[in-house]
């Protein structure tokens, strides 16, 4: 069944992509940690990490099963890795399973889109789920990033959210037209909100609106 999703080309760019994750997250955010904070270090692995491999993967694999696959395992290695205690402590926090919920949240859309659509990854509709993990990825860091270095400190700020909405609105606006800007601002706003972790409600309150706008009405 496996061999109607993946090619070698999607086996040999998933073992590029796992790697390249591996080191921003092991090597280059440790290093950013060290110059900076914890807090910028996460925000350096949303972005270098999740972000890339969201941006690349409609063009390099030929169906989502590679990055799905990857997310989940990579969210059973950080679920392990604290359950043992022996945490990547220059970005892992106690009581904060952000990280978690990213990996998460990646993999789940990927998947949820699938199943509405088995044929998604062959079309435009592909960045219904892309666009949102862009969001979840970048705009949720500019946030973080800003609001680290206005602030001094981690703190919902008018600021940091302005930065979020200047390029989740532009992106969005850039990739899926009015629908992608609707929900740019969004993802903004639910970013705001502290009902639920925003690696969560960021990209499924924007993949809603996306589907909704695009597919419904």
């Amino acid at each position: 069944m496996f061999e109607n999703y993946v090619t070698l080309n999607d086996v040999l760019w998933g073992i590029v992509l796992t790697v390249w994750v591996a080191l921003v997250t092991v090597v280059i955010s440790k290093y950013v940690a060290k110059l900076t904070t914890i807090y910028v270090a996460r925000k350096i692995i949303h972005m270098l990490g999740g972000g890339v491999v969201a941006i690349l993967s409609p063009f390099i694999f030929s169906s989502p099963l590679i990055p799905i696959l990857d997310s989940y395992l990579l969210m059973g290695i950080l679920l392990y890795v604290r359950f043992k205690k022996e945490g990547f402590n220059w970005f892992q926090e106690e009581g904060n399973y952000g990280e978690i919920f990213f990996t998460f949240s990646f993999g789940t859309l990927l998947l949820l889109m699938w199943v509405i659509d088995p044929n998604y990854w062959y079309s435009n509709d592909v960045f219904i789920a892309i666009l949102p993990l862009i969001f979840m990825s970048f705009g949720d860091g500019v946030t973080g990033i800003i609001r680290n270095y206005v602030y001094k400190r981690r703190v919902k700020g008018l600021w940091g959210s302005l930065g979020m909405l200047v390029f989740s609105a532009i992106v969005g606006y850039v990739v899926l037209s009015i629908p992608g800007l609707i929900a740019g601002v969004i993802a903004t706003v639910v970013e705001v909100l502290p009902l639920v972790d925003d690696n969560i409600s960021i990209p499924f309150a924007s993949f809603a609106v996306l589907y909704l706008l695009i597919k419904v009405f």
